[in-house]
């Protein structure tokens, strides 16, 4: 049983927790509670190894065997250990460190969401999740966005991370994906000054939609590249929408139209 914060997964774990460039250095993430470590071990991405206390669930115990069947490194640990290790205030007992496969984008690209500047995380891990659930096939992460694989992103995104692939990508890059293809695809901005509400545009055809972050909105580079603008009508005095929010209301929108 692994006693010691000194213990080398322990520090890694927290170093993960605490540090985008560790992240991005070891290629990997933290997940703890059993539905999430349990997502990872179905999703094509590598448990590098997973720690454990008492009190988990029998769910979270068939997990432990079937991770040690699949010859994943598994130890238990502290109670105490486990519980500063979470960020949760009520630990299940589970965490893991993982890492995301190669991400691919589909040769078939027709529904993008392009996220400008989103820095809030749990904005970003509900917007996501939202993603998703509407059928998103690739989720764009301009310059400036918050670090998509930080805890509360993670926890935010409720395993939306092991559905659809996020990029972090600039600008030039987004336009030649989008633009440079057989079937180009529509950048849409969302704009509250925009006099095109969102139903009025034809959202079946390939489309990209850009979000951008509710105290900046759109960058100026994503409305260099945009091939249209569209808004959510507002009433009365309200000015703006949370990001996460206004995502919603757009992307349902592309499926309520393609589902006619």
């Amino acid at each position: 049983m692994i006693n010691s914060e000194k213990n080398q997964k322990v520090q890694l774990i927290r170093s993960l927790n605490e540090q985008q460039k560790i992240r991005k250095k070891n290629a990997a993430l933290v997940v703890e509670g059993v539905r999430l470590v349990e997502e990872a071990f179905h999703a094509d991405w590598e448990i590098k190894f997973v720690l454990f206390s008492n009190g988990l669930s029998a769910r979270g115990m068939e997990l432990i065997e079937n991770c040690k069947k699949r010859r994943v490194i598994v130890e238990d640990v502290s109670d105490e250990i486990m519980k500063n290790l979470t960020e949760t205030e009520t630990p299940q007992g589970i965490i893991a460190v993982i890492s995301p496969p190669k991400l691919i984008i589909p040769d078939n690209l027709n529904f993008v969401l392009i996220c400008d500047g989103i820095r809030d995380p749990g904005n970003l891990g509900t917007i996501i999740r939202t993603a998703a659930a509407t059928g998103v096939q690739v989720v764009f992460l301009t310059p400036g966005s918050t670090d998509p694989y930080s805890p509360k992103v993670v926890r935010s995104g409720m395993g939306a991370h092991f559905i659809v692939p996020i990029l972090q990508v600039s600008w030039d890059e987004i336009d030649s994906i989008c633009h440079n293809r057989e079937f180009p695809l529509q950048i849409y901005v969302s704009r509250k000054d925009s006099e095109n509400y969102l139903w009025q545009k034809d959202l079946t055809k390939p489309i990209a939609i850009v979000i951008g972050s509710e105290a900046e909105g759109v960058s100026e580079a994503a409305i260099r590249i945009g091939d249209n603008f569209l808004s959510i009508p507002m009433h009365g005095k309200t000015e703006s929408l949370n990001a996460a929010s206004a995502a919603s209301i757009l992307l349902y929108e592309v499926t309520r139209q393609r589902a006619i």
